[in-house]
């Protein structure tokens, strides 16, 4: 949970480079098969950087909190929330709208070696798509 807190905490602050320290080179998302079929395989970690990217370009004032984390074994469930107004640049394809947005998401994180190596979950507003405004 140490690690989770951190990276989030990294994230939140603008470090890009966390999402490489935090997560394996070999983590593998089950997402990945239905929302980017070219991408499997490979390293997909660049996905999850741009994604926080988007966050921050989008939502200018955004917060992130972490509302339920349960540790079992190896693995991490958690449930977060992304708060914003969407003043800042389009979110994926989605056009700034002044708006209070919501963004909230589960994910279940196999842990190795201190760091991320698998994950279940979303995808939640992927490439804008679902975004309430």
């Amino acid at each position: 949970l140490k690690t989770l807190a951190e990276y989030s905490d990294a994230m939140f602050a603008g470090d890009r480079d966390a999402v490489f320290a935090h997560w394996a080179p070999e983590f593998v998302s089950h997402v990945t098969e239905r929302v980017n079929p070219d991408a499997v395989g490979t390293d997909i970690r660049g996905y999850e950087l741009e994604w926080w990217s988007e966050v921050r370009a989008a939502f200018p004032d955004f917060t992130f909190s972490v509302d339920l984390l349960i540790e079992k074994d190896d693995l991490v469930v958690s449930n977060w929330t992304v708060r914003g107004t969407h003043t800042g640049t389009a979110f994926f394809d989605v056009e700034p709208s002044g708006n209070p947005v919501v963004i909230n998401g589960t994910a279940i994180l196999r842990m190795r070696g201190g760091k991320v190596v698998e994950h279940w979950g979303g995808p939640h507003c992927q490439k804008g798509l679902g975004l309430i405004l």
